[in-house]
Parts: structure tokens; C-alpha cells; sequence
């Protein structure tokens, strides 16, 4: 669902994922995240294909309890594609 229009925007739906994947993931409740599709449309919009998204799924399960965890390049564009990025230290 790109919209060239949208070159530093996002949906509303694009940023409740993204919102909720970020808080999930910052908070450490990753059990959240592995379940992302719990949270219906938003989920089903922003991850159409999970090809995408399961690498996150990987970071996941190899982060530490002791990580700290930086979230830089948070943002959308082009609609529906989060930019936002982890750093985990």
C-alpha cells in the first residue's frame, strides 16, 4: 500500500503498529511482539507478509535482559513502511 505521495508520511494505521511493535519491544514484552497479530487490521495492514517482519522476531529471541535498547530512524514513509530501527547494546 505505497503511496508516493506520502514521501515522509505514514497511515494512521502504519503508526499504531509501529507504536505498538516500539513500546512492546522497549518495555522488553516481547511476547507482545512474537503475537503481533492480535492487534487486527493495524497488524494485518503493516504486515501483509510476515517475509518483512520476522527478523525482528530473530533480534528478539537473541537480545539479553541486560540489553539497552535504542530506538533511532523512528518513522514512516511512502504510507505504510516503518523506518524505525533498534539498536540493542
Amino acid at each position: 500500500m505505497i503511496d508516493w505521495g506520502m514521501e515522509d508520511q505514514g497511515y494512521d494505521w502504519a503508526y499504531q503498529f509501529d507504536d505498538f511493535v516500539k513500546e512492546n519491544i522497549k518495555k522488553k514484552n516481547y511476547e507482545n511482539v512474537i503475537h503481533y497479530m492480535s492487534q487486527g487490521e493495524a497488524a494485518k495492514s503493516a504486515v501483509p507478509a510476515p517475509d518483512h517482519f520476522n527478523p525482528i522476531l530473530y533480534l528478539l529471541g537473541a537480545a539479553d535482559e541486560e540489553d539497552k535498547i535504542t530506538v533511532f530512524n523512528n518513522s514512516c514513509m511512502l504510507g505504510s513502511l516503518s523506518m524505525t530501527s533498534y539498536l540493542f547494546e
